[in-house]
């Protein structure tokens, strides 16, 4: 009896040692950048930033001062030099009465936006054979959800993630740009797959619109 809680002790210690390094591996990716905040009454302001709790933004004017926190309903967006190139977040309606804060991949007559989730599952024990608590290994998860729209105001569809058992991408994609006969056949060849994706949205807006431009042209 005595082995059998020391063994669940040690099962314990484990545990919280594991949480603390899940914690730290995830505090390293989401360090501080140089970032621009853009406030919806006009402001702008120049520091350092981070993302946090899936709608904030955590700010400082400089390393050391004090930091202040921001909720994206009061932001235009947000750009984090995060990247090689900077990335721009915004809060998109992605369903009605639903926002997520969104990295903007390509923006034109069709914009493409990415919504990131990544994070650790937290460790769990579960009853084993003799009531011994058996641990189950933690997770870390990486979601990449995928969304366009089109025109200023356009409805926001869901294109597809990067999760295994998501939307068909080929026959989602294909419906969605269904009035680019070319960028559809180029779609269903496979030319085109999930990964191209931001090729998919730039050849449309370079191609397909030149493509409508002569057709309303005709018409006139």
């Amino acid at each position: 009896m005595i082995v059998h809680y020391q063994l669940l002790a040690m099962k314990k210690t484990l545990f919280l040692v594991l949480i603390c390094c899940f914690l730290g591996s995830f505090t390293t990716m989401a360090q501080n950048d140089v970032a621009t905040l853009y406030f919806k009454d006009g402001r702008k302001l120049h520091g350092l930033a981070k993302l946090i709790n899936g709608d904030q933004v955590k700010f400082r004017n400089a390393k050391g001062e004090k930091a202040e926190r921001y909720h994206f309903e009061d932001l235009a967006q947000v750009v984090i030099n995060d990247r090689e190139e900077p990335s721009t977040y915004i809060y998109l309606e992605i369903r009605k009465g639903f926002f997520n804060v969104v990295r903007e991949l390509e923006i034109g007559p069709v914009s493409l936006y990415v919504l990131e989730q990544r994070g650790y599952s937290a460790p769990m024990y579960m009853a084993g054979a003799n009531s011994q608590m058996n641990m189950m290994h933690s997770n870390f998860y990486d979601l990449n959800n995928l969304y366009v729209s089109k025109g200023n105001k356009g409805e926001i569809t869901h294109l597809g993630s990067n999760q295994l058992f998501s939307k068909n991408f080929k026959n989602a994609a294909s419906e969605y740009f269904s009035d680019c006969p070319v960028l559809v056949t180029k779609i269903q060849n496979k030319e085109f797959k999930k990964k191209h994706v931001k090729d998919i949205v730039n050849f449309y807006n370079l191609k397909c619109n030149e493509q409508h431009a002569v057709i309303l042209e005709k018409k006139q």
